[in-house]
């Protein structure tokens, strides 16, 4: 950059307008990275969009944001911003990304100092939204910095004791850089109760380790994840390397949380989730989802019981509570973990039981063992009413091997399917499951309707009939040629 350049920066006043192409992605946006700055308007610390396809380059924006605020628009010309570069500022100025539509981050945005962030998405009422994926997070090094996302002022936190003293006192919080919590072997869950916004900002918290023996104890990050700010949502939060141990009788465990009846949306876990004792409620992110909804989210994590439990891939059970909003949601998400149960236990790729929730537009990929007597689906264990509402089950797959001991109940896609309604373009792999008679998709009903077998080919070689193209992508380098999900894609 040359040096008269610098100094328009300085001022706070530079203008660009490029007729070229920026040739910055397949769909129109603004983009900010290292190419050069093209098709846009920068003037008084405001800089637009003037084509559908433009870019911001990210040394031009912290040479402006040195010197003063700066605001990014997409306007209706662009309308999405995508973070495709890393930018880190230290002086005490606000960076505003204001996206007509959608906003997504692909690198780390570094508030090094004491500066200030505003999101705002979908000023068109489009419907947009933010998300995080591959390298990108947003971190606050500093202090006395501020955060606004969509109108609403977030309290920052830097780790495990702040997230619980956080209490009732703050109605959004925002988990504000990576954590490692190897420091120490918690037993009980570090917050206990939780009932706020939380915005994780696609940082990561590492390492949290649990030994909990309490007696009929929830477990997790966050024992229960109960309502106290109206659909209140935990997102953006990735746990990594986790190691969740019960051992005390009655518990539900999960990574995130041990029972949840609020949002989770785009959260990730690996790891391992266990219990030694017989009865309990385990999943990988969650034991029990008990009304709530669990969106966009993933897990790798090897659950493993003992007798008589019910272990999901994803969700121990997911309960609709159905007598307010039908909810007891699990949609475009998915497992690749292993689960295992001993004798009696109930094992599901995703959940272990749905009575009365809704599971749509998932798979699950992990291997999944039962001992003797046990039921095990490829998604899940037991389908069961809720009372009078019933289960559902629609536009989902599994592919992990199914097996149990001597007289289990087991199926390709659901074990013991009770409820025997709602079940819609559910397939299994014939191939790599182990269950090649196309009649068991369901242990215990020959033929169960809405539920095919299709080889390892089959599947590879398009995407099953229900499988919406706006949901669903499939590619012979992505996933291991199997479907996935284009919100949610495979790590």
């Amino acid at each position: 950059m040359t040096n008269r350049r610098q100094t328009s920066f300085a001022n706070s006043v530079f203008a660009v307008a490029f007729s070229a192409a920026c040739g910055c992605g397949a769909h129109a946006s603004v983009q900010i990275s290292s190419r050069p700055s093209q098709n846009m308007n920068c003037t008084g610390g405001v800089c637009t969009a003037t084509a559908q396809k433009a870019v911001l380059n990210a040394a031009d924006l912290a040479s402006m944001l040195a010197s003063g605020d700066v605001r990014v628009a997409s306007g209706k010309v662009a309308k999405d911003i995508d973070f495709a570069a890393s930018l880190s500022w230290v002086s005490a100025t606000r960076l505003t990304l204001d996206s007509y539509r959608s906003l997504s981050f692909t690198k780390v945005l570094d508030v090094a100092g004491s500066g200030a962030l505003t999101i705002q998405t979908s000023d068109g009422g489009s419907g947009g939204d933010f998300s995080f994926s591959k390298k990108g997070r947003v971190e606050f090094r500093g202090t006395g910095t501020s955060l606004i996302i969509n109108g609403h002022t977030y309290n920052l936190v830097r780790n495990i004791g702040d997230l619980r003293n956080a209490g009732t006192f703050f109605s959004y919080v925002a988990l504000c850089t990576n954590v490692d919590a190897g420091h120490r072997v918690y037993t009980t869950a570090p917050v206990q109760h939780f009932g706020l916004n939380l915005e994780g900002l696609g940082n990561t918290i590492s390492n949290l380790k649990i030994q909990d023996s309490n007696r009929d104890e929830s477990v997790g990050l966050i024992g229960t994840y109960n309502w106290s700010v109206l659909n209140a949502t935990i997102r953006d939060l990735n746990l990594r390397a986790v190691n969740i141990q019960g051992s005390g009788a009655g518990q539900t465990i999960g990574a995130l949380a041990g029972l949840s009846n609020g949002h989770i949306w785009h959260v990730s876990v690996t790891g391992q989730v266990s219990s030694s004792t017989p009865n309990a409620v385990i999943g990988s992110l969650v034991g029990e989802n008990s009304g709530g909804f669990v969106m966009q989210s993933q897990a790798s994590v090897a659950v493993s019981g003992g007798a008589s439990s019910v272990l999901g891939g994803l969700v121990g059970e997911s309960v609709g509570d159905c007598m307010g909003a039908c909810n007891g949601i699990v949609s475009q998400s998915y497992s690749t973990g292993t689960v295992t149960g001993g004798d009696g236990a109930i094992v599901g790729g995703i959940a272990g039981e749905n009575i009365g929730g809704q599971l749509q537009d998932t798979y699950a990929m992990g291997a999944l063992a039962g001992g003797n007597s046990a039921v095990v689906g490829g998604l899940v264990g037991s389908n069961q009413n809720f009372g009078p509402y019933a289960p559902t089950i629609a536009r989902s797959y599994s592919t992990g091997a199914v097996t149990a001991g001597s007289s289990a109940t087991i199926g390709g896609v659901i074990g013991q399917d009770i409820a025997q309604v709602n079940t819609s373009d559910a397939y299994w792999d014939l191939d790599t499951s182990g269950i090649s008679d196309p009649s068991k998709g369901a242990g215990n009903v020959a033929n169960d309707p809405g539920i095919t077998g299709l080889t390892t080919t089959q599947f590879q070689s398009g995407l099953p009939a229900g499988f919406s193209n706006s949901v669903w992508a499939q590619s012979p380098t992505a996933n291991g040629g199997f479907p996935y999900l284009l919100a949610n894609p495979a790590k």
